[in-house]
């Protein structure tokens, strides 16, 4: 038995030494072998949030083209309507210059007349039909903001001295 045990001890320190751990290097290799691939799976994650940067990239400048492309639009309809109201002042200062022609007419009638009444009135009449004048002129530096004021005071001037030198015409 004494060999029998002696045999036993000797096998179980032979497969001791053969099942023995692991040595340093293996080790380290495999705490490499970890942190590599933790390292890897750091780059996926990293790659993904790359991509996704992309995309937002892509997106924001997808929508900045659009923006852009409607500025563009909303300054061309701007300029348009730029283009509408000179074209509009344009036109108002063209019948109001027709206005004051008629204007000229009915004062040269009056001071064509012999009285002195009719000479005093159409001296009147002129000086408030320069003044008006005057007053036109100014036509292009009304802004938007005061050009129903501006535009509401030429009419009422021009009904008011029209009114007046019809009047003084019946005389």
């Amino acid at each position: 038995m004494r060999k029998l045990i002696g045999i036993a001890i000797m096998s179980a320190a032979l497969f001791a030494g053969a099942c023995k751990k692991k040595d340093e290097t293996a080790k380290e290799m495999d705490r490499a072998g970890t942190t590599a691939s933790k390292a890897q799976e750091n780059v996926n994650d990293q790659v993904k949030d790359v991509q996704g940067e992309k995309k937002d990239v892509v997106k924001d400048q997808q929508k900045m083209a659009k923006d852009q492309g409607d500025v563009a639009k909303e300054q061309r309809e701007l300029n348009a309507a730029q283009g509408d109201l000179t074209s509009a002042r344009d036109h108002y200062r063209e019948a109001a210059k027709i206005r004051l022609a008629k204007i000229d007419d009915q004062i040269h009638q009056l001071e064509t007349r012999t009285d002195a009444a009719a000479k005093d009135s159409a001296a009147r009449l002129r000086a408030r039909r320069d003044e008006l004048a005057s007053r036109l002129d100014s036509i292009g530096n009304q802004t938007q903001t005061n050009w129903d004021s501006f535009k509401k005071d030429v009419d009422d001037r021009f009904d008011k001295l029209e009114g007046d030198i019809r009047d003084t015409m019946k005389k």
